[in-house]
């Protein structure tokens, strides 16, 4: 992203704060220790796949296009709560993080956000008024993915940039042309399996409109963030699924989980663990095995039948 979209996003807190005064959580966050007992038949390894792919905000590419996760250091940031409300958020945000094994900013309060969590007033009107007046800040997205930010339903919008790079990190250019497409040159011996490219996220928006919130925790709220933050992933309704999700936690006919669930985490573990160079698709198979990695101390039996 050139400096010019940079100092947009920095101007964009300043309108996004102008916008949310600040909102107390009233509903006390759920404890984080809290057991959860389920009953049933553990989902095979095909069903954890499907649900992996219905998530997975990517078109037919997912097989020879990598996914887009986070490569900076994580510096989130809160808008619109109060103060000691946006702390607990924060905290959430970066433990998340910090358990995918992201680097992390200092947390001193001087770093750039380049996740920024708003509670607005009317996350579509905001985006529209963005789009009006300042649509040049929307080039780092292609006209589709302006068009589906601009015209999603629901309590909450995600706004994510990338930047496509090489797999040691030199930016590549967006296209603008058919007649002179971009090049970089650089050193890599042929393979089926790595891909010469990653794609970075460099900045997230989360926009939870505030209404839309109420009777939601913090902790459901900074886990919900977490969730499409750090992957770009879709919201999901909760019936069909065999697995519980956050992001079912604005689904009216459901009953959502108090947190991040096993599978959100075996996820967000598939898509950070290893390299980033390598297709999406190989990211979404990978949920089955952080699943038994996870589930193997807990319950050899439930690993077992999952096989």
């Amino acid at each position: 992203m050139n400096k010019r979209g940079a100092r947009f996003l920095a101007g964009l807190a300043g309108f996004l704060m102008f916008a949310a005064p600040g909102w107390a959580q009233s509903d006390s966050p759920t404890d984080d220790n809290e057991n959860i007992v389920v009953t049933g038949k553990a989902a095979t390894s095909t069903e954890v796949s499907r649900q992996a792919r219905a998530i997975t905000d990517m078109s037919s590419a997912i097989r020879h296009e990598p996914m887009a996760r986070f490569q900076d250091k994580l510096c989130p940031g809160v808008m619109g709560l109060e103060a000691d409300a946006a702390s607990l958020m924060i905290d959430r945000l970066r433990d998340n993080a910090q358990l995918l094994g992201l680097g992390l900013t200092k947390d001193d309060g001087t770093c750039r956000p380049n996740f920024i969590v708003a509670f607005v007033e009317n996350g579509a009107e905001n985006l529209q008024q963005i789009a009006d007046h300042n649509g040049w800040a929307f080039q780092d997205m292609s006209p589709s993915e302006r068009r589906k930010l601009l015209s999603e339903e629901g309590p909450v919008r995600v706004w994510t940039i990338t930047q496509m790079r090489t797999r040691d990190g030199m930016p590549i250019p967006r296209s603008v042309s058919l007649f002179d497409p971009p090049q970089v040159n650089t050193w890599m011996a042929h393979s089926k399996i790595y891909l010469a490219i990653r794609e970075d996220i460099t900045r997230v928006v989360v926009l939870f409109d505030r209404e839309g919130v109420k009777g939601k925790t913090l902790l459901q709220l900074a886990d919900y963030a977490t969730m499409r933050g750090l992957a770009r992933t879709r919201p999901v309704d909760g019936e069909g699924h065999p697995m519980d999700t956050i992001l079912a936690l604005f689904d009216p006919s459901g009953s959502p989980p108090a947190k991040l669930t096993e599978f959100d985490r075996a996820y967000l573990a598939a898509v950070y663990d290893g390299i980033p160079n390598i297709p999406g698709v190989t990211k979404v198979l990978g949920v089955n095995r952080q699943l038994r990695l996870q589930e193997g101390e807990a319950d050899p039996a439930v690993a077992e039948a999952r096989e």
